[in-house]
């Protein structure tokens, strides 16, 4: 159980590292082919402050796949590195589910990223669980 959980993990970190680094810097495009969102009808005050937000969103999965990354040794350790990061991955299963439930169904790229993110977060728990280290 501890490998899974370990790769689940480490797997989970990277995949936030990359979006983030790859968001960062190629927003327009990937708001435009990965999303469909056409930015031209947006004055260009607004476009720059969407762009912004987007970029701001995007350093926060970076930071946030860091601490995974540099700190799974103590998420499987358990205590508050560990309650932290099932916050962190369990808000983001809520967060995708609620938009689905509210705004339709997503693609499936995100529906699988959805079921991924539940199987760390789930993994993450029963391990951390069966060591008594939550």
């Amino acid at each position: 159980m501890k490998r899974l959980t370990t790769v689940l993990v480490i797997a989970y970190a990277l995949m936030l590292c990359g979006v983030g680094i790859v968001g960062i810097f190629t927003a327009p495009w990937e708001l435009t082919r990965v999303f469909g969102l056409d930015l031209s009808p947006l004055t260009p005050q607004a476009r720059a402050t969407f762009l912004n937000q987007y970029g701001f969103l995007k350093a926060l999965e970076l930071g946030g796949g860091l601490f995974c990354l540099f700190l799974h040794n103590a998420i499987l350790n358990g205590g508050l590195i560990g309650r932290l990061f099932l916050a962190l991955v369990g808000s983001g299963v809520v967060a995708r589910s609620f938009a689905w439930i509210v705004h339709g169904q997503p693609t499936w790229p995100f529906i699988a990223f959805l079921l991924l993110e539940a199987l760390v977060f789930l993994s993450t728990l029963l391990y951390l669980r069966s060591r008594r280290a939550i």
